[in-house]
Protein backbone atom coordinates (compact mmCIF):
# COMPACT_ATOMS: atom_id res chain seq x y z
CA UNK A 1 0.00 0.00 0.00
CA UNK A 2 1.91 3.65 -1.13
CA UNK A 3 0.18 7.42 0.00
CA UNK A 4 0.92 9.80 -2.42
CA UNK A 5 0.81 13.72 -2.45
CA UNK A 6 -1.14 14.97 -5.58
CA UNK A 7 -1.34 17.50 -7.66
CA UNK A 8 -3.03 18.45 -10.97
CA UNK A 9 -1.75 21.05 -12.69
CA UNK A 10 -3.76 22.60 -15.41
CA UNK A 11 -2.27 22.72 -19.06
CA UNK A 12 -5.85 24.28 -20.41
CA UNK A 13 -8.72 26.65 -19.18
CA UNK A 14 -10.81 24.54 -17.05
CA UNK A 15 -14.36 24.79 -16.31
CA UNK A 16 -16.53 22.89 -13.98
CA UNK A 17 -19.95 23.80 -11.91
CA UNK A 18 -20.70 24.71 -8.50
CA UNK A 19 -24.39 23.49 -8.44
CA UNK A 20 -24.79 21.92 -11.72
CA UNK A 21 -24.52 24.37 -14.72
CA UNK A 22 -26.11 27.13 -13.21
CA UNK A 23 -23.07 28.96 -11.75
CA UNK A 24 -20.97 30.34 -14.34
CA UNK A 25 -17.70 30.39 -11.91
CA UNK A 26 -15.63 27.12 -11.35
CA UNK A 27 -15.11 27.01 -7.86
CA UNK A 28 -11.60 26.01 -6.03
CA UNK A 29 -12.14 22.88 -5.59
CA UNK A 30 -11.85 19.18 -7.13
CA UNK A 31 -14.67 16.80 -6.86
CA UNK A 32 -13.41 13.34 -6.05
CA UNK A 33 -16.00 11.79 -8.04
CA UNK A 34 -14.21 13.76 -10.99
CA UNK A 35 -10.39 13.13 -10.35
CA UNK A 36 -10.87 8.96 -9.48
CA UNK A 37 -13.23 8.40 -12.47
CA UNK A 38 -10.54 10.38 -14.77
CA UNK A 39 -8.36 8.96 -13.25
CA UNK A 40 -9.97 5.22 -14.34
CA UNK A 41 -10.55 6.43 -17.55
CA UNK A 42 -6.93 7.22 -18.06
CA UNK A 43 -5.95 3.49 -16.85
CA UNK A 44 -8.47 2.13 -19.01
CA UNK A 45 -10.15 0.24 -16.37
CA UNK A 46 -13.72 -1.26 -17.20
CA UNK A 47 -14.14 1.21 -20.41
CA UNK A 48 -17.69 -0.26 -21.00
CA UNK A 49 -18.68 1.11 -17.72
CA UNK A 50 -18.78 4.72 -18.32
CA UNK A 51 -19.54 7.34 -15.79
CA UNK A 52 -22.03 9.29 -17.83
CA UNK A 53 -24.60 8.12 -19.84
CA UNK A 54 -24.68 10.20 -23.29
CA UNK A 55 -28.54 9.83 -23.59
CA UNK A 56 -31.08 7.27 -21.76
CA UNK A 57 -34.00 5.76 -23.26
CA UNK A 58 -35.90 8.43 -21.24
CA UNK A 59 -34.64 11.12 -23.22
CA UNK A 60 -32.27 12.26 -19.59
CA UNK A 61 -28.46 13.22 -20.14
CA UNK A 62 -25.83 12.69 -18.12
CA UNK A 63 -27.07 10.54 -15.90
CA UNK A 64 -24.53 9.56 -13.04
CA UNK A 65 -23.78 5.39 -12.83
CA UNK A 66 -22.00 5.89 -9.82
CA UNK A 67 -23.24 6.27 -6.46
CA UNK A 68 -19.83 7.85 -4.63
CA UNK A 69 -16.52 8.79 -5.96
CA UNK A 70 -15.43 5.42 -4.54
CA UNK A 71 -15.10 4.10 -8.03
CA UNK A 72 -12.44 1.40 -7.39
CA UNK A 73 -11.66 -1.39 -5.14
CA UNK A 74 -8.11 -0.70 -5.09
CA UNK A 75 -7.21 3.42 -5.44
CA UNK A 76 -8.42 6.48 -3.94
CA UNK A 77 -8.10 9.92 -4.85
CA UNK A 78 -9.77 12.15 -2.20
CA UNK A 79 -10.79 15.65 -3.54
CA UNK A 80 -8.57 18.38 -3.83
CA UNK A 81 -8.09 22.19 -3.37
CA UNK A 82 -6.99 24.56 -5.13
CA UNK A 83 -3.36 25.53 -4.07
CA UNK A 84 -2.28 28.48 -6.39
CA UNK A 85 -4.36 31.68 -5.82
CA UNK A 86 -7.61 32.10 -7.22
CA UNK A 87 -7.60 33.56 -10.47
CA UNK A 88 -10.52 33.49 -13.11
CA UNK A 89 -10.31 33.67 -16.81
CA UNK A 90 -13.77 34.60 -18.76
CA UNK A 91 -14.44 32.87 -22.03
CA UNK A 92 -17.12 33.28 -24.22
CA UNK A 93 -18.67 29.78 -24.67
CA UNK A 94 -20.94 28.21 -26.74
CA UNK A 95 -22.41 24.71 -25.76
CA UNK A 96 -25.59 22.76 -26.96
CA UNK A 97 -27.42 20.80 -24.38
CA UNK A 98 -25.33 21.96 -21.12
CA UNK A 99 -27.58 24.16 -19.91
CA UNK A 100 -25.62 27.90 -20.10
CA UNK A 101 -26.90 27.71 -23.86
CA UNK A 102 -30.02 29.95 -24.63
CA UNK A 103 -31.95 29.65 -28.04
CA UNK A 104 -33.77 32.02 -29.46
CA UNK A 105 -36.11 32.79 -32.45
CA UNK A 106 -39.62 31.23 -33.82
CA UNK A 107 -39.85 27.68 -33.43
CA UNK A 108 -40.19 28.08 -37.28
CA UNK A 109 -37.79 29.65 -37.93
CA UNK A 110 -33.73 28.90 -37.33
CA UNK A 111 -32.61 29.59 -33.94
CA UNK A 112 -29.43 31.24 -33.50
CA UNK A 113 -27.41 30.26 -30.88
CA UNK A 114 -26.88 33.03 -27.76
CA UNK A 115 -23.10 31.81 -26.00
CA UNK A 116 -22.39 32.72 -22.31
CA UNK A 117 -19.78 34.05 -20.69
CA UNK A 118 -17.65 31.46 -18.12
CA UNK A 119 -15.20 31.43 -15.76
CA UNK A 120 -12.49 29.28 -16.42
CA UNK A 121 -9.52 28.68 -13.96
CA UNK A 122 -6.17 29.55 -16.36
CA UNK A 123 -3.82 27.11 -17.05
CA UNK A 124 -0.91 26.91 -14.54
CA UNK A 125 -3.41 26.65 -11.79
CA UNK A 126 -2.83 24.11 -9.64
CA UNK A 127 -4.53 21.76 -6.97
CA UNK A 128 -3.50 19.31 -4.05
CA UNK A 129 -5.20 16.08 -2.92
CA UNK A 130 -4.08 12.48 -1.68
CA UNK A 131 -3.90 9.48 -3.28
CA UNK A 132 -4.01 5.80 -1.25
CA UNK A 133 -3.09 2.88 -3.54
CA UNK A 134 -3.59 -1.13 -2.75
CA UNK A 135 -1.56 -1.70 -5.96
CA UNK A 136 0.84 -0.27 -8.23
CA UNK A 137 -0.24 1.03 -11.49
CA UNK A 138 1.86 3.27 -14.15
CA UNK A 139 -0.36 6.59 -13.39
CA UNK A 140 -1.08 8.41 -16.34
CA UNK A 141 0.99 11.69 -16.55
CA UNK A 142 -2.00 13.62 -18.48
CA UNK A 143 -5.59 13.85 -17.72
CA UNK A 144 -8.55 15.23 -19.05
CA UNK A 145 -10.82 17.10 -15.95
CA UNK A 146 -14.06 19.55 -16.70
CA UNK A 147 -16.81 20.03 -18.74
CA UNK A 148 -14.79 20.24 -21.52
CA UNK A 149 -12.45 17.61 -20.99
CA UNK A 150 -9.18 19.80 -20.39
CA UNK A 151 -6.10 18.47 -19.86
CA UNK A 152 -3.73 18.18 -16.90
CA UNK A 153 -0.79 16.90 -15.40
CA UNK A 154 -0.68 14.69 -12.81
CA UNK A 155 1.97 14.55 -10.50
CA UNK A 156 2.49 12.43 -7.44
CA UNK A 157 5.28 12.61 -4.37
CA UNK A 158 5.35 9.52 -2.30
CA UNK A 159 5.00 10.09 1.49
CA UNK A 160 7.28 7.77 4.23
CA UNK A 161 7.42 7.50 7.91
CA UNK A 162 3.88 6.27 8.02
CA UNK A 163 2.19 5.81 11.47
CA UNK A 164 -1.81 5.85 12.54
CA UNK A 165 -3.61 8.25 13.63
CA UNK A 166 -4.55 7.48 17.61
CA UNK A 167 -7.16 10.59 17.90
CA UNK A 168 -8.84 12.53 16.00
CA UNK A 169 -7.24 15.09 13.90
CA UNK A 170 -7.75 18.09 11.69
CA UNK A 171 -7.34 16.07 8.02
CA UNK A 172 -4.95 17.51 5.05
CA UNK A 173 -8.10 17.48 2.46
CA UNK A 174 -11.39 17.59 1.93
CA UNK A 175 -13.71 14.69 1.82
CA UNK A 176 -16.70 13.29 -0.19
CA UNK A 177 -18.73 12.47 2.81
CA UNK A 178 -20.17 9.38 1.11
CA UNK A 179 -17.01 8.05 1.11
CA UNK A 180 -15.47 9.03 4.58
CA UNK A 181 -17.55 9.91 7.52
CA UNK A 182 -17.99 13.53 8.69
CA UNK A 183 -18.84 14.72 12.31
CA UNK A 184 -18.25 18.69 11.42
CA UNK A 185 -16.64 20.79 9.23
CA UNK A 186 -17.12 23.59 6.44
CA UNK A 187 -19.39 22.04 3.40
CA UNK A 188 -18.32 23.03 -0.09
CA UNK A 189 -20.61 23.52 -2.84
CA UNK A 190 -19.94 21.84 -5.92
CA UNK A 191 -21.42 19.25 -8.36
CA UNK A 192 -22.81 16.48 -8.31
CA UNK A 193 -22.99 16.96 -4.14
CA UNK A 194 -20.77 19.08 -1.42
CA UNK A 195 -17.80 18.43 -0.19
CA UNK A 196 -16.44 19.24 3.37
CA UNK A 197 -13.40 20.59 4.14
CA UNK A 198 -11.41 21.43 7.74
CA UNK A 199 -12.72 17.65 9.07
CA UNK A 200 -11.35 15.61 11.56
CA UNK A 201 -11.06 12.11 11.48
CA UNK A 202 -9.08 9.14 13.19
CA UNK A 203 -9.63 6.90 10.71
CA UNK A 204 -6.35 8.11 8.96
CA UNK A 205 -3.10 7.72 8.55
CA UNK A 206 -0.20 9.95 9.30
CA UNK A 207 2.74 10.25 6.52
CA UNK A 208 5.96 12.81 6.00
CA UNK A 209 7.21 13.95 2.92
CA UNK A 210 10.90 14.51 2.78
CA UNK A 211 12.17 17.78 4.72
CA UNK A 212 8.45 18.43 5.82
CA UNK A 213 8.72 19.02 9.38
CA UNK A 214 4.70 17.79 10.06
CA UNK A 215 2.57 14.86 8.95
CA UNK A 216 -0.07 15.17 6.29
CA UNK A 217 -3.25 13.33 7.69
CA UNK A 218 -4.90 11.57 4.98
CA UNK A 219 -8.17 9.39 5.77
CA UNK A 220 -9.13 6.45 4.64
CA UNK A 221 -12.80 5.69 3.00
CA UNK A 222 -14.50 4.55 5.68
CA UNK A 223 -15.40 0.81 4.34
CA UNK A 224 -10.91 0.09 3.80
CA UNK A 225 -9.88 -1.19 7.03
CA UNK A 226 -6.94 1.01 8.15
CA UNK A 227 -3.78 -0.78 7.85
CA UNK A 228 -1.94 -1.29 11.45
CA UNK A 229 1.43 -2.99 11.59
CA UNK A 230 2.18 -4.09 8.35
CA UNK A 231 4.96 -2.26 6.28
CA UNK A 232 4.22 -0.39 4.13
CA UNK A 233 5.48 -1.02 0.79
CA UNK A 234 6.61 3.05 0.20
CA UNK A 235 9.93 2.28 -1.06
CA UNK A 236 11.94 3.01 2.23
CA UNK A 237 9.52 0.24 3.93
CA UNK A 238 8.36 2.73 6.42
CA UNK A 239 6.14 0.68 9.39
CA UNK A 240 3.02 1.61 10.78
CA UNK A 241 2.88 2.34 14.23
Amino acid sequence: MRIFLYKIKLLDPLFYAREGLSESFTPPYLHATAVNLAAKSALNLDPRDQPLLVSDENGGRNTPRYHNSLVSIDFYFTPARLITPLRYQPEITKGETDGFLIMTGRSDQGKPLKAGTLNYLPPESEFEGYLITKKDYTWPRIMRLGTFRGKVKLILKQLDRMRAVKEKQTLSHPVDPLVTSVKRGIMINIFPYPIVDNVQSDHAIAGYLEQKRFPDIVAFPDEWELPTSEILQTGKKAVIV
